[in-house]
């Protein structure tokens, strides 16, 4: 475990470009791709120190998804409710860090039901009424799958 996190905490941003690149490929299937989306910017762009990295990372994120989704408008609210949502988490995991993976499970799985609204909020914003599409769906339940990736990866200062 303590490789996988100092393997995470120096290939962070070739983790991220690894998943978004597969992210846009998986353009075709909403579904997967919405997983992946949700894991960069809920799992990974919140373990970053910086929050100009986790802004960056999850923008990122979001313009890979509207690129590759051909269903949302690529107009940037996406990766602004990308940005909004991984600051919040960020914020909320360097105030208050998670002492077991279940309460970490319920912080992601709280964010997640955040992201899914404050993301179509701002693509509505932005381009208007839109299609919601199952992607939400796939992301919230396959979260007990990236959920404990993104444990394994996040390392708060109290376990270092």
């Amino acid at each position: 475990m303590n490789a996988l996190r100092a393997f995470h905490s120096r290939y962070t941003g070739l983790i991220a470009a690894l998943g978004i690149s597969i992210m846009f490929l998986f353009g075709l299937w909403p579904g997967p791709q919405s997983v992946i989306h949700s894991f960069i910017v809920l799992g990974l762009a919140p373990c970053t120190r910086s929050y100009f990295n986790c802004a960056v990372m999850a923008a990122a994120a979001g313009w890979a998804c509207e690129l590759g989704a051909r269903a949302y408008p690529v107009l940037g609210g996406t990766a602004l409710g990308n940005m909004a949502c991984a600051l919040l988490l960020w914020y909320s995991l360097s105030v208050s860090p998670p002492e077991r993976a279940f309460t970490y499970y319920l912080q992601l799985l709280l964010a997640s039901i955040v992201h899914i609204f404050v993301v179509h909020y701002f693509v509505g914003i932005a381009a208007g009424p839109h299609v919601w599409g199952y992607g939400w769906q796939w992301s919230l339940a396959l979260l007990p799958i990236w959920g404990p990736l993104a444990w394994r990866l996040y390392s708060p200062h109290h376990l270092r």
